[in-house]
């Protein structure tokens, strides 16, 4: 569910993310698109990630990072 607090200009194409901010964790499109095909639900069930087909392209949130973060750091810990 997407917090109250967003709003739609807060949201990124996943692109310009990796190229602003995601470079280090995702050094190609395919290994953010494997991540994202690895944890979709939870990514989707958060609200940081919107998959739009096409030219649109997916959309990802404010706290995409964040959750990033937290989802490898408990695949670190063995937690899946």
């Amino acid at each position: 569910m997407i917090p109250d607090e967003y709003d739609v200009t807060q949201y990124r194409k996943f692109r310009t993310w990796i190229a602003e901010q995601g470079g280090d964790l995702f050094p190609t499109v395919g290994s953010f698109e494997w991540f994202v095909r690895c944890h979709r639900d939870e990514l989707i069930e958060s609200g940081e990630l919107i998959i739009r087909r096409g030219p649109a392209g997916t959309l990802v949130g404010p706290g995409f990072g964040r959750l990033v973060i937290e989802i490898l750091q408990r695949a670190q810990r063995g937690v899946a």
